[in-house]
C-alpha cells in the first residue's frame, strides 16, 4: 500500500507496472538511433515535491526529448518502483509528474522549482548510454547523489551518468602566418 502511495505520486502506474513498461522505453531509444538527426535532447531539475524549492535531498532531474520533425517531446527519467531507500528502479518515459512540471515551466507558472541544465547534449551518445543502463545491474538507491555506492542510482545520477556532451572542436583559424603555402 505504500508504495501504491508514493507511485501515485509520480505516475497512474505502479511499480510493476513501471518495470514491464521499460520494455517500451528501450524500443523507443533504439528506434531513435534510426533517425538520430531527428531528436534533441535537453536536461532538467526540479524539485521533487510541487510547491517546494529544490534542495540537496529533493531535486528530480529528467531529460527532455524533442521530436525535431513532428515537435513532439518526450520526458525520461529513473525513478524507484516502491517506497524503499532501495529498489529495482526503472527508466520510465512521459511520467505524470515530469510531464506537469515541464508544462509548468514552459507555461510561465511556478508549481515546481525547474530549471533546465546549461548543457550542449549529445543525443545520441545519450541515448547509447541510456540503453545501456537499462541492460545493466544498476538499481535505485533515493541517496545516491549525495552517498555514492557502486551499482546504485536515483534520477539525478542516472542523468549525470548517461548525459554525454558534444564535443567541440577548436580547429586553428587560418591567417597568413599558419598558412600552408
Amino acid at each position: 500500500m505504500q508504495s501504491g502511495i508514493y507511485l501515485s505520486f509520480i505516475d497512474k502506474f505502479n511499480g510493476d507496472q513501471i518495470v514491464g513498461k521499460e520494455g517500451e522505453v528501450r524500443t523507443f531509444l533504439e528506434n531513435m538511433t534510426e533517425t538520430p538527426y531527428d531528436y534533441d535532447i535537453a536536461a532538467y531539475e526540479r524539485s521533487a515535491l510541487i510547491q517546494f524549492k529544490r534542495t540537496k535531498l529533493l531535486t528530480h532531474s529528467y531529460y527532455l526529448i524533442i521530436n525535431t520533425t513532428t515537435e513532439e517531446y518526450y520526458t525520461l527519467s529513473y525513478y524507484g518502483t516502491r517506497v524503499a531507500a532501495y529498489s529495482r528502479g526503472a527508466w520510465m518515459m512521459n511520467s505524470d509528474l515530469d510531464m506537469a512540471s515541464y508544462l509548468s515551466f514552459i507555461n510561465g507558472k511556478k508549481k515546481w522549482d525547474v530549471i533546465k541544465i546549461d548543457a550542449d547534449i549529445d543525443t545520441m551518445g545519450t541515448v547509447k548510454n541510456i540503453i545501456g543502463k537499462i541492460d545493466s545491474n544498476v538499481t535505485y538507491y533515493y541517496r545516491s547523489h549525495l552517498n555514492n555506492k557502486p551499482e546504485l542510482e536515483n534520477c539525478n545520477t542516472a542523468l549525470w551518468e548517461t548525459l554525454v556532451k558534444k564535443q567541440t572542436t577548436n580547429k586553428p583559424q587560418m591567417t597568413e602566418y599558419n598558412s600552408v603555402y
